[in-house]
């Protein structure tokens, strides 16, 4: 996966931990072809968050928001996706679970400020 690129160690730590997160909850739920496939889209994210970040194409708050709102959509189809009825608790946990996670972030993200290098 792409590292994506961060205004601060704080954010970074934030995205990292986000990130490892989701994916080894999805890696649980698939197998590895869907689960690759699901990375393949993930780095679509972060490519465009940091190409958002060198072009300064728009605000903060929308670089900020980025990972975790299209993140929350990716793994929202996917899960929805993936599901079955043998699956289907296991499936509903992760997605509270991960839904609350991308909350707890955005909340988190709010009080990032840039550091000057």
């Amino acid at each position: 996966m792409r590292k994506p690129i961060a205004v601060n160690q704080e954010h970074k730590i934030l995205l990292d931990n986000y990130l490892y997160t989701i994916c080894e909850s999805i890696a649980d739920l698939s197998n590895e072809s869907r689960y690759n496939d699901f990375k393949d889209v993930l780095n679509i994210i972060i490519d465009y968050h940091n190409e958002y970040s060198r072009k300064k194409l728009g605000g903060y708050s929308d670089f900020m928001s980025i990972i975790p709102l299209n993140t929350t959509s990716c793994f929202s189809g996917f899960l929805a996706g993936v599901e079955t009825k043998r699956n289907r608790a296991k499936c509903r946990a992760y997605k509270v679970l991960l839904m609350n996670l991308s909350h707890d972030l955005i909340e988190k993200l709010e009080y990032i400020k840039i550091e000057k290098d």
